[in-house]
């Protein structure tokens, strides 16, 4: 071998070697651990490595729920968190309340971003939940919308060409599509109203009620119409056709198939990454069709969650999460929704999802008028104590009036001893 070549050979090597030492390694944890989403995530960090060579990510997957952070909380603690966390997005307030979260803003501009431009390009919605305080501590994700999904063929043969869009009427037209079948459990039902997507924030939203008032700093729920009238409207069901009995039926599970696409159960109220799953695994004469919620007022309604990517405190590679997030949350955006069918946050990835799946429009056309849950500080405690009030009213363990008051009582305490903190 010549010299030259010698020579050059080992200036490739050097460089190799260097920016091999170079690299720095940041860990990002998030809880997809089904596919495609866990392909796709893949594929949007392999992409993402290639672009910034300087950086490794080591991907860890941790499972996740909407309201438990348990294992993150833990981790930061003790020193041992993640330098990039997929989290629910509804949580992010919490969690930077509660001092888990590093705020990204300054990370961002360090990046060269203009912050306040950049947003802009995200869906409103979604970025007032990533910001706590006047700071932002996470970049928003996917998202989507719920919706009245319906058996055409039931609802046709109970002489019904559509579901109601009055959620008094609907109780009437349940009636004729609930029967009994042998030992007196139900062959079919009409709807169930806490069943899939059926959370106590989706019928505050179609009654109109008022969780919590951002002048006065309090919460109203527990007084308020509109909630009121949604938690006694669902007791109305649990009385009339029978709260365990709706359970046993909701619960059951015919091979891949569910009671909605066992033709068993006529209508309910679900998210739109559901339609994936009704196309793989329903029968091919099954037939289905959208609608809006059903609310008080017969307006339709709906309301949006989804996740986000965060930097949790004590992150050892900040300004290098930050840069990862900022590519999960565009580009990787747009690879995530044309892979997985998920509706984007990121304006810019809505025309690439509906090129490969244009029946998705009408979930997009959603988007711009979707209500969120308050992006509050006690935002996953919020969630569960409706919840567990919810619980009580339908199992009769306490009046809907009570029930409300003490999960008011005990929201609005850890809220006033949050913020105090903050002054």
């Amino acid at each position: 071998m010549s010299f030259k070549r010698l020579f050059g050979s080992l200036v490739v090597l050097f460089f190799v070697c260097s920016v091999a030492f170079a690299a720095v390694e940041i860990t990002f944890w998030h809880g997809l651990a089904r596919d495609p989403d866990k392909s796709s995530i893949d594929k949007i960090i392999a992409a993402f490595e290639k672009e910034n060579p300087g950086i490794k990510v080591k991907v860890v997957i941790v499972p996740a729920a909407e309201t438990d952070s348990t294992k993150l909380l833990t981790a930061v603690a003790a020193g041992t968190g993640p330098d990039l966390v997929y989290i629910d997005r509804f949580t992010v307030p919490q969690r930077a309340a509660y001092d888990v979260l590093e705020p990204i803003d300054n990370y961002l501009k360090q990046l060269g971003v203009n912050v306040t431009d950049f947003l802009k390009q995200f869906y409103p919605f979604a970025v007032e939940e990533c910001m706590f305080n006047g700071k932002y501590y996470a970049l928003p994700f996917d998202t989507d919308v719920r919706v009245m999904l319906y058996n055409k063929k039931l609802l046709k043969a109970a002489g019904f060409e559509r579901p109601p869009t009055n959620v008094y009427d609907m109780i009437k037209i349940a009636e004729k599509l609930t029967k009994e079948g042998k030992k007196g459990k139900y062959d079919t039902v009409g709807f169930i109203p806490w069943y899939a997507q059926g959370w106590p924030y989706t019928w505050i939203f179609a009654f109109e009620g008022k969780v919590f008032d951002e002048k006065t700093g309090k919460f109203v729920f527990a007084t308020d119409p509109g909630v009121i009238e949604a938690f006694k409207w669902q007791k109305s069901w649990a009385d009339r056709f029978g709260y365990e009995a709706l359970n046993a039926f909701g619960s059951l599970q015919i091979g891949d198939l569910t009671p909605f696409t066992a033709g068993k159960l006529a209508m309910l109220v679900d998210g739109n990454w559901t339609i994936s799953g009704i196309k793989l695994f329903a029968p091919k004469d099954f037939e289905f069709s959208i609608a809006g919620i059903p609310t008080k007022s017969g307006k339709n309604v709906t309301w949006a969650g989804g996740w986000s990517v965060a930097i949790p405190k004590g992150a050892k590679r900040p300004l290098e999460a930050a840069k990862l997030a900022l590519y999960i949350a565009t580009k990787g955006q747009v690879t995530y929704s044309v892979d997985t069918l998920h509706l984007p946050t990121y304006k810019p990835a809505v025309n690439e999802l509906l090129k490969v799946d244009p029946s998705q429009k009408v979930f997009v056309d959603l988007l711009e008028n979707a209500k969120c849950r308050p992006p509050l500080p006690v935002g996953a405690l919020l969630w569960d104590k409706l919840v567990e009030a919810r619980d009580m009213v339908l199992t009769g363990k306490k009046t809907v009036e009570q029930a409300l008051k003490d999960a008011q009582d005990a929201v609005q305490r850890e809220y006033d001893k949050i913020m105090a903190k903050q002054r």
